[in-house]
């Protein structure tokens, strides 16, 4: 029995084994209308691969792993990034792929291109759409890119966009499944979208069209025209055109975007014999479908080929404070990234940096009460100006980590899924390059006795001191001690405290050279210059995503400062005009809107006793010791060395700790967060996204934390 069923021997009545995808093509197909040759592998398949590999226990198990209540969008992207990372690196069975080898020998692997889509039953229906949740992949030739392409489209039924919605989706690891469409590749010389009822506005016909291929459009690289028809005679009553420079193109190793041809370059790829055929498809296709359809189509040879129909629905609507929609939208394409990157490092980091010196200079206590209070709200409006563009660009950016993850995991299927991010270290983290100028000074007091006694009795440096000048500069750098160590703690008695501790650096000493040239060796040459971006773009990523909030909090400084001098007014009696000029709420709630909100989970109280804790792995290795909770910032100075740092979240004024951390727990969850970040800088053990870890931990604790499972050991019988 053949695994691969072919359009033309699909039954209506085959839904579940084949998604609505596939039927709706092998419908349209069967009626005549120009649909690509293509094959279907039912959801069968899927189940069997799962089953005999073990990855529906695995499955099983991820999805256990924390409630899903509680999780931040960047865990969903570190579950989905191990469900995948494991889809590609299980072997297939050894009968199952003969099968599938012999079928695609008879057909698909004859094609010169195929493409491979994903067809989930209820995917595409007429009562629910979700298009964009799963994966495809294009232009593929030989029977092991496809089969390649197979696992990550069955993969992609965990993407974190399906988690997301994994409620309307009906998501349940042991009866969803996922069936492929196996397609002939139409390489068109225009390509677009039709909507047979324009999604804002039901009473036209709308198309969206580039040159070249369509996947560029899908996925935002390519901006379309857009013309809409009058549905009852397809005159043109509205045109929206842009210049058109680049197209997405076939080539030996997949796509790539290329630039347009003179003749091309700045042409709309609408032209009148085009909108009359696709004006009369819609037509047809609506009619004989009785449904308003959202389609797919390419232009080839002066023929109109269907590559997908889908229903129009109101699927995917949101309700007020939903916003699924926000996280969809932060996949970005490699080519929007490289865009976003420089914007941020030439104009949004720069500014915020500007703000923040401008704040700096301003002496808050020769101000009047009048001058102060519009000073305070001048600043809580480039606060919130700042926080809005972190939202809209920064964390965006953070998807620069994830192309590069998927592309490094799908090359070289490692056994680590996040084993990509050893090509990230990078000695421009403000963060790090802040510890190391205090390592640096500690070593310089730890080596002077003498002066190491005076600070211990509370004395100052001298004047012109190496340590004094060190200090200084370092003070000017960083623009405020307040965001670099929290203001109940001294500088110069943090740096006693560190000449006293452990002088080991613990921060990562293998040469990047060495690890980038090793992993370019291992990219295939038709690939190279691919690597080369997307690594970039990775690696800009990773820095940004820790010095945007470093920034951020040299303007939140600004803000607190502004505040303090209020609140001392307010205490000393001098404050008329300034009582009601401070919110109820304080700054740091204020930027908690743009963080992930702590929902509602399961009581602490019932994990008391609880004598393992599973979170997110974050950073690789296992380390013991004592626990130090960090629940306010009072307890900063009371830390030691070897202690296992626990806390809701790793600030920017409090990752000068790290180096001396035995391991980091962390509340928020995810890969991506700081304390991930400052960890694996620094080869720490760490594991994040533990509900109310602050609360279920107590200081004192025995810890045994393995960051490679993502597990954490309490013995509260020693400590």
């Amino acid at each position: 029995m053949n695994l691969l069923i072919p359009f033309t021997d699909l039954s209506r009545e085959a839904v579940k084994s084949f998604g609505g995808k596939a039927m709706m093509l092998a419908r349209l197909q069967q009626e005549g209308f120009m649909v690509p040759a293509g094959y279907c592998l039912p959801v069968s398949v899927y189940h069997d691969f799962l089953v005999e590999t073990g990855l529906d226990t695995f499955i099983a198990m991820e999805l256990q792993r924390k409630d899903f209540r509680a999780m931040r969008w960047e865990e969903l992207w570190d579950v989905s990034l191990r469900i995948r990372n494991h889809f590609l690196s299980r072997a297939w069975p050894k009968a199952m792929k003969e099968k599938l080898l012999k079928d695609l020998s008879e057909g698909p692997a004859n094609w010169s291109a195929v493409a491979v889509r994903s067809t989930a039953p209820g995917e595409d229906s007429a009562s629910q759409s979700f298009a964009g949740l799963h994966e495809s992949r294009v232009m593929l030739q030989g029977a092991e890119a496809i089969l390649e392409a197979i696992r990550i489209v069955w993969a992609s039924l965990w993407s974190d966009g399906a988690l997301l919605y994994r409620h309307e989706l009906g998501l349940d690891s042991g009866k969803s499944g996922m069936a492929v469409i196996l397609q002939e590749m139409v390489v068109g010389e225009v390509s677009g979208i039709l909507f047979t009822r324009a999604p804002q506005d039901g009473s036209v016909m709308m198309a969206e069209a580039v040159w070249g291929l369509n996947q560029a459009l899908v996925d935002g690289s390519i901006e379309p025209d857009r013309w809409q028809f009058n549905r009852a005679t397809g005159a043109v009553t509205e045109k929206h055109e842009v210049v058109h420079t680049v197209a997405l193109r076939p080539t030996t190793h997949g796509t790539e975007l290329s630039s347009l041809g003179e003749e091309q370059r700045g042409q709309s790829p609408f032209d009148p014999v085009l909108c009359r055929e696709l004006f009369q498809a819609g037509c047809q296709l609506e009619a004989s479908l009785g449904l308003a359809l959202d389609i797919e189509w390419t232009y080839s040879d002066k023929n109109l080929h269907i590559l997908q129909a889908r229903p129009i629905t109101t699927s995917l609507q949101t309700e007020e404070g939903d916003e699924r929609p926000w996280y969809l939208s932060l996949h970005r394409s490699l080519n929007n990234l490289e865009a976003l990157r420089m914007e941020l490092e030439q104009q949004v980091l720069p500014g915020m940096d500007h703000d923040a010196e401008k704040m700096s200079a301003v002496e808050l206590s020769h101000l009047s009460n009048r001058t102060l209070a519009g000073e305070y709200l001048h600043r809580r409006r480039i606060l919130d100006k700042w926080l809005s563009v972190y939202k809209e660009k920064c964390i965006p950016m953070a998807h620069g980590l994830r192309l590069f993850g998927e592309f490094y995991n799908d090359l070289l299927k490692p056994e680590d899924p996040h084993e990509f991010i050893n090509l990230l270290h990078s000695d421009d983290l403000l963060a790090v390059k802040r510890n190391q100028q205090l390592r640096e000074m500690a070593e310089l007091l730890r080596n002077d006795h003498r002066l190491l006694q005076e600070l211990k009795d509370g004395r100052g440096l001298p004047d012109g001191s190496r340590l004094k000048l060190m200090l200084e500069a370092f003070n000017r750098e960083y623009s405020g001690i307040n965001w670099v160590l929290p203001k109940e703690l001294d500088l110069s008695s943090w740096l006693v405290k560190l000449a006293e501790q452990d002088s080991d650096d613990k921060s990562e000493g293998l040469k990047q050279a060495d690890r980038e040239q090793a992993f370019f060796d291992q990219v295939p040459e038709t690939e190279r210059g691919m690597a080369v971006r997307i690594l970039a773009v990775a690696k800009a990523s990773y820095l940004l995503r820790d010095n945007d909030n470093l920034y951020l909090g040299k303007v939140r400084a600004g803000v607190s400062a502004a505040e303090q001098e209020i609140r001392e007014r307010i205490g000393s009696g001098v404050s008329e005009g300034l009582d009601k000029i401070l919110p109820e709420t304080t700054e740091k709630k204020v930027f908690s809107r743009y963080e992930s909100q702590r929902e509602p989970v399961e009581s602490p109280d019932t994990w008391q006793l609880a004598r393992q804790l599973v979170g997110q792995p974050a950073g690789p290795g296992v380390n013991s010791g004592p626990a130090r909770v960090l629940d306010n910032a009072s307890v900063l100075t009371d830390f030691k060395a070897g202690e296992v740092l626990v806390c809701d979240a790793i600030e920017p004024n409090m990752t000068f700790l790290a180096p001396l951390a035995a391991a980091i727990i962390e509340r928020r969850g995810g890969m991506l967060v700081h304390g991930a970040i400052i960890a694996r800088e620094y080869g720490i053990p760490c594991v994040t996204g533990i509900p109310e870890a602050t609360k279920v931990i107590k200081s004192g604790d025995q810890l045994t934390v393995d960051g490679y499972l993502g597990i954490v050991t309490i013995d509260r019988g020693k400590g």
